[in-house]
Formats: structure tokens, sequence, C-alpha cells
């Protein structure tokens, strides 16, 4: 495999600057806000940044399952899946896409660490009001690394779409 040694070290440069401002967040946030809290409100009640905990995945989904499962389903695969993408962002040739995947890695790294060190669950903290989309009054409350994600997994998916065939220096 052949990787570029200035990529491999632009990448964990990207990836430690982004999940340090992740965790640095979220320290704050429990260093300064009591769980259940919220903080300040901008804009009315449109953004909040209120102090909540995680035990489960995107959503709270899996929240309640049994918590022998909580490490096969919220560590374990979750690790297997970031090396897995990992070695997909070392190969990755396009800018665009190594990009998305530097945040996807970065999201998820920043989360694994809230899951091995942060019992209560992971920190969440960012509240925005959703309007009655989808039936949510407040999008559910999250962190900068689900932010990464996110913005990462959109990004890839607008490169798989339109991009992938155009030039692999976009």
């Amino acid at each position: 495999m052949n990787i570029n040694r200035s990529r491999l070290i632009n990448n964990f440069i990207f990836i430690s600057i982004l999940v340090f401002f992740d965790q640095w967040s979220k320290y704050l946030v429990v260093k300064y806000i009591r769980i259940g809290t919220e903080y300040l409100s901008f804009f009315g009640d449109f953004f909040k940044i209120i102090h909540v905990r995680n035990t489960g995945v995107l959503f709270s989904i899996g929240s309640n399952i049994d918590p022998s499962l909580k490490n096969l389903f919220f560590l374990i695969i979750p690790i297997i899946i970031l090396i897995f993408v990992f070695s997909f962002a070392l190969k990755e040739t396009n800018r665009i896409a190594r990009i998305a995947l530097v945040l996807i890695l970065s999201g998820g790294i920043g989360n694994i660490i809230d899951r091995f060190f942060r019992p209560l669950g992971v920190v969440d903290f960012l509240d925005v009001k959703f309007f009655g989309i989808f039936g949510l009054q407040r999008w559910p409350t999250f962190n900068f690394a689900d932010s990464y994600v996110v913005i990462g997994i959109t990004l890839f998916i607008i490169y798989d779409l339109f991009a992938k065939n155009q030039s692999t220096n976009l």
C-alpha cells in the first residue's frame, strides 16, 4: 500500500485538532453546566446550550439495551468501523473524500473517548429548535463530534454522487 507520508501526517493533525476541540468543549460543559441544565439560549429559544448525556447512539437509540451489549454495539463495532474508515482514508486520493473521511473519523473518535471515559454517557450540549419538522419540536441534542460525522457523511455522499468521476485532485 502506497501511503503518502505528508497526507498521513496532515490527516493525523486534522483529526487531533478536531478531537481536541470536541473534547475541550465537552470538558467545559461538564465543568460548568450541571446535567439537565440549560446554560445559554440564543435567538429566543432557537439555539440552546444544555448539558445532557446520551447512553445510546444517534438520537439516544439503544439507551435502554442491556449494558453488556452496549460494549459490543457502542464500542467494539464502532472501533472496527473506524479502523475500516481510517484504512479507506489512507488510500483515498480525492481531497474532498479525504476531508469527509477525516471528519467521520474525528467524530467517531470523539464519541468513543466519551464512551470509554464518561460513565454517564456521551456529553451532548447543542440543542436546536426544529419547528415540528419530522414531528420534532427540537432536534435531538448533539455535540461537535456528532456534527463532524454528519458533515463528513454528507460531504462523502455529495462527493460520491457528483464528484467521484471528476478529477481526483478536487
